[in-house]
């Protein structure tokens, strides 16, 4: 049934709310929930990507079977000529196929998902009709209705914020603030205008959360356009080793990288790791080989060098009695155990004259 406009409202987009066979329906290989990734697969391709990891559309099946296809869940589609793409809901669109070519599983499944409700917009919307999309998959995806992975939200606001109304309109449209646009936007820019690959999965929001640093910000040297978040410049030689420390060396040959090299293992060392960066001889360090944890020695206060040198030398404490509970009598222990408690004693005299408040 076609939606009939109220007065004052001849500026509505022509949507149409119909039911159809989903055998009708195909995929959108380039739905920005799958960032870039599906979007050379076939449609039998993108429903066994869609219905496994990292999409789960295994997950809605038994909602399906118990509930049938809710009316007021209709999918968004697009139609393409004699085509009706899915815009939005390619993982319900994925779970009733699966339902449907299994029927000898699901026989009482059948009727309720001969017909689905969709929501169909034209070919070739106009500019209300592109915005009224826009709104719709905006609010519904970046505000959680399904969480997306950050870089299919970057991808997202990336592509929609060259279109009328520019940066401003879609933030105000899906209701985030211009910082959180800026954690979004910012890294995948960056990397595209750096020509870098984007890293898997979560693994994207860790330069977003490295460049939301000042530190980093400087050792990049990064210039970012205030008003439409372009990435103006950058130090390339820069970039190449914060990836590295982000992520890991690449792996010779391959466009991958070692994991086991990354200098950030964890993003709660991201504070500590921008401190470094923005210390010529702590970064000097890390970049020759040492560790986070090594590094930022060369960035603590004399007072937090005070308290490091106390923890440190309780630890060694406890460690030299484990290490010596069962060999106490030999000659290396008693070695051992006299030359450490010289070092205590030292460091207790000389924390007791400098180290105040301690």
């Amino acid at each position: 049934m076609r939606e009939k406009p109220k007065a004052g409202e001849g500026l509505q987009p022509k949507s149409e709310l119909t039911y159809i066979s989903p055998d009708e329906l195909e995929f959108d290989p380039n739905n920005p929930r799958f960032g870039g990734l599906l979007s050379n697969s076939s449609q039998e391709e993108l429903q066994s990507s869609i219905f496994g990891p990292p999409y789960y559309a295994s997950e809605l099946v038994d909602s399906f079977l118990e509930n049938g296809f809710i009316d007021y869940e209709p999918l968004i589609v697009r139609r393409d000529g004699d085509r009706h793409i899915v815009v939005e809901g390619n993982r319900r669109l994925a779970a009733v196929k699966h339902i449907r070519s299994n029927f000898h599983k699901y026989p009482n499944a059948k009727s309720r998902l001969d017909r689905i409700p969709i929501l169909l917009f034209p070919g070739s919307p106009d500019d209300v009709q592109e915005n009224a999309m826009r709104v719709y998959l905006g609010v519904r995806h970046l505000l959680g209705f399904r969480e997306w992975p950050p870089v299919s939200k970057a991808i997202f606001l990336d592509r929609e914020s060259g279109k009328a109304g520019g940066l401003d309109e879609i933030i105000k449209e899906v209701r985030i603030t211009r910082q959180q646009a800026r954690r979004f936007l910012v890294p995948y820019r960056l990397l595209k205008k750096a020509g870098l690959p984007l890293p898997p999965g979560e693994d994207f929001w860790v330069l977003g959360e490295a460049l939301a640093r000042t530190g980093v910000k400087s050792f990049l040297q990064l210039d970012v356009d205030a008003n439409t978040l372009q990435v103006r410049s950058f130090h390339k030689q820069n970039l190449s080793k914060l990836m590295d420390d982000l992520y890991g060396r690449k792996i010779p040959g391959t466009k991958r990288r070692d994991p086991a090299t990354r200098k950030v293992k964890d993003t709660r060392d991201m504070s500590r790791f921008a401190n470094i960066l923005g210390s010529d001889k702590a970064r000097t360090y890390l970049h020759k080989g040492s560790s986070l944890q090594e590094a930022s020695i060369y960035v603590d206060t004399r007072e937090e060098s005070l308290a490091r040198l106390t923890k440190i030398t309780k630890e060694m404490s406890l460690l030299v009695r484990k290490v010596l509970a069962k060999n106490a009598t030999n000659t290396e222990a008693i070695a051992l155990h006299e030359a450490f408690k010289h070092l205590e004693r030292a460091v207790k005299i000389f924390l007791k004259a400098h180290a105040k408040g301690i």
